[in-house]
């Protein structure tokens, strides 16, 4: 999905030591989508090898991807089949909003 996004909520960058022993970024952050009647807000993850340089209240033109994943899980005699959503952030750009002089 790409589309234009707001800032909500920027989580503290997490580091995380990959099998080769090489490390990795991974950050949450909570973006709402703007305009139209319905602004849904989506929880997604950043990883990368810099932590983000964004802030509550900045907009940006973002491409998060979406993957539903399926996990059976054995709760008493009966399998429960359950469903939970991934979203990441895959590529962003700030966009400067405000007064502009011409």
């Amino acid at each position: 999905m790409k589309n234009i996004f707001r800032i909500v909520n920027v989580c503290e960058p997490q580091t995380i030591t990959r099998n080769d022993g090489s490390e990795l970024i991974k950050q949450h952050l909570v973006v709402r989508e703007q305009g139209g009647p319905y602004e849904d807000a989506y929880l997604v993850t950043w990883f990368g090898n810099e932590p983000l340089k964004l802030s509550q209240g900045m907009c940006i033109a973002a491409s998060i991807r979406m993957r539903v994943n399926e996990g059976t899980y054995a709760t008493g005699d009966v399998p429960e089949t359950r469903y939970y959503q991934d979203a990441v952030l895959q590529e962003y750009s700030c966009l400067m909003l405000g007064n502009v002089k011409s």
